[in-house]
């Protein structure tokens, strides 16, 4: 069988996009789907998830790296509610609104979950913060709101060392040192310039707000200097104020921010104690927006891969089209020379008119296609075998624990798998273990298991589209499997069982002569030190509706509360009242959102609040 990226199998010729067939028939096309079509016609087809990496995340014309950057510019409109911004990607002007856009009650409520872990670990002294994908900065200015105006302690513990950490102040110039190495305080996980400059801004604007200069907090963004290798030498100090570092506000509490590419990146311990500092991660609407790989069920009970390929007819659906296009180009043309009103373009619908009658214009793009569409391929892929557990046939394996699963499934139906998304709620629950302490929430849409159906899709300006339309303009999204998320947490090896076995595995080199003690001594000495360290292993517990979370954090009550304030208008009550129904009624963001924690069980015995 010949291999599936051999071209001339899927792309006998690149399709004439301005032909006048096409024209009608296929949507305008941007960048990156110039860039695609090129890189399939030298590859082949390539997979639905690398299709989603560069639909999102493409250096220059990715959704978030490109649109998204662009939603950083020019300031802003108005934070919430049904009011116009300059949103390119989040918000009312943008594709999507996302619960914290909806209200500060969303925030205010996972705080309270994080406060009852905070509680369990005896409230430590310095902790961290970490958000992933922190969007337009709205949620963690809504957490740290209300830690500084509700919960000092938390507040208190972001800030304990805030300003220390590694330092050279060979840089020149009183409060310019360098800093490196600042665990304490809060940290952005965010690969867009353009969203980075967005939240620093919404974090300016939050350092303005009464409750955080009465309260007497700064904030100081640790980017605004040098991340170069710190050289010479290196002490601990506090970096005194400058207008231009970003300063804000009073000096009394000092809570530093700090951007990073990558999770791996943030500091899971102090770098100047070496003490590791317990970490709180929120992932809200993160996950669906990894690439997902998609399979489906074929004839003979077989699975193959679903990949992305140039969108190409046959001869006889084009000359069918053709014949189409051109009678009723004839048509109008020729009512044009009598100067007749031109009659209707010609639809780009597939089936054929009676009696060459004037075909009504297509809405817009609504009935265009995409330049790219799904295909098949003859043989199975490295994903498919390893993701789904099938022989070369596509077969599930004998020892596949879903076996029987996938063969009760009827042909046609479609499964999607998430590595990413697995690999980042283990990495979460191991840096929880590894900084002795913490806890997770995972938010987004999605189900308890797999949906057993075809989840991909793309939505422009609120409106769901096809998710291949225009790579790099429309947002792509996917259901999320969070009985995948949990069963990766649950299922993974500890650390502590990490070094059991390479302690194991040591011994059985030494005992065949091929390691030395010396070696030998080092690794046990530091597997030791670790094994002290660890804490009880985190769990992934739920998930659970987002509407029974936020009641159960009590959301209800902070509402009726705010209502009956006496400086509450009728208005600002409705929109209170509305904001808290569209996030908790289960026929709008309550049932379709679910919650995943990931925690050490309290006492050994107990899950976390809620779950």
């Amino acid at each position: 069988m010949a291999s599936m990226y051999d071209p001339s199998i899927h792309l006998p010729d690149k399709p004439d996009f301005n032909s006048p067939v096409n024209r009608l028939r296929y949507e305008g096309g941007t960048p990156l789907t110039d860039e695609m079509i090129a890189y399939i016609g030298v590859r082949g087809p390539i997979t639905v998830a690398e299709y989603v990496r560069r639909a999102l995340r493409d250096g220059r014309h990715g959704y978030y790296t490109g649109k998204g950057s662009r939603s950083g510019r020019g300031g802003g409109g108005r934070r919430r509610g049904g009011g116009q911004d300059d949103d390119h990607v989040i918000g009312s002007g943008g594709d999507f609104i996302t619960a914290p856009e909806v209200s500060q009650l969303f925030g205010e409520s996972l705080l309270v979950w994080l406060m009852t872990q905070y509680r369990v670990m005896n409230g430590p002294s310095e902790i961290q913060l970490v958000e992933i994908g922190p969007g337009k900065g709205t949620l963690i200015c809504d957490i740290v709101r209300s830690a500084i105006g509700t919960f000092p302690d938390f507040a208190s513990a972001l800030t304990s060392s805030a300003a220390g950490g590694v330092v050279d102040d060979a840089g020149g110039g009183e409060g310019r040192g360098r800093r490196r190495g600042v665990a304490v305080g809060v940290h952005l996980v965010e690969v867009t310039n353009g969203m980075r400059a967005r939240q620093k801004e919404s974090l300016k604007n939050l350092a303005r707000e009464k409750v955080i200069v009465e309260r007497g907090y700064s904030f100081r963004f640790a980017d605004d200097y040098d991340d170069d290798v710190v050289k010479g030498a290196m002490r601990s100090s506090t970096v005194k104020s400058d207008p231009s570092s970003g300063d804000l506000g009073a000096k009394n509490g000092e809570i530093c921010f700090s951007w990073h590419d990558t999770l791996s990146s943030v500091p899971t311990h102090d770098a100047v104690t070496g003490r590791p500092i317990p970490t709180f991660v929120i992932c809200q609407e993160l996950v669906d927006a990894l690439p997902i790989h998609s399979f489906q069920k074929v004839e003979g009970g077989v699975w193959r891969e679903r990949l992305v390929d140039v969108a190409i007819r046959d001869d006889s659906e084009a000359s069918e089209a053709a014949r189409r296009v051109r009678s009723a180009v004839v048509r109008r043309y020729a009512t044009a020379e009598v100067g007749g009103a031109d009659p209707p373009m010609a639809s780009s619908s597939d089936s054929p008119s009676s009696n060459d009658a004037p075909i009504p214009p297509p809405k817009g793009n609504a009935k265009k296609i995409p330049r790219l569409r799904f295909v098949l391929p003859p043989d199975t892929t490295p994903a498919l075998r390893s993701l789904l557990r099938v022989d070369d046939r596509g077969a599930p394996l004998p020892d596949n624990p879903s076996a029987r699963a996938l063969d009760a499934l009827p042909i046609g139906s479609i499964i999607e798998a998430c590595p990413e998304g697995l690999l980042l709620a283990q990495d979460i629950a191991d840096r929880i273990e590894k900084c002795r302490g913490g806890a997770a929430l995972i938010v987004d849409y999605g189900d308890d298991g797999s949906s057993g159906g075809d989840t991909l899709r793309g939505f422009w300006k609120h409106a769901q589209v096809h998710p291949l339309s225009r790579p790099g303009e429309v947002d792509v999204t996917a259901d999320v499997d969070f009985g995948a998320l949990r069963e990766a947490v649950n299922s993974r090896i500890s650390l502590e069982e990490s070094l059991e076995r390479r302690l194991r595995s040591q011994g059985r080199a030494e005992r065949r002569g091929t390691s030395g003690d010396a070696t030998g001594k080092v690794v046990i000495d530091k597997a030791s030190d670790v094994s002290k360290t660890t804490n009880i292993r985190p769990e992934a517990f739920g998930p659970i509706s987002q509407g029974k979370f936020l009641a159960q954090m009590g959301i209800v009550q902070r509402v009726e509360k705010k209502i009956e304030d006496p400086d509450t208008t009728d208005e600002e009550a409705f929109e209170i009242y509305s904001a808290m129904e569209r996030l908790i009624v289960a026929e709008q963001m309550g049932e379709r959102y679910k919650v995943l924690a990931i925690a050490p069980k309290k006492d050994g015995l107990f899950p976390p609040p809620g779950f």
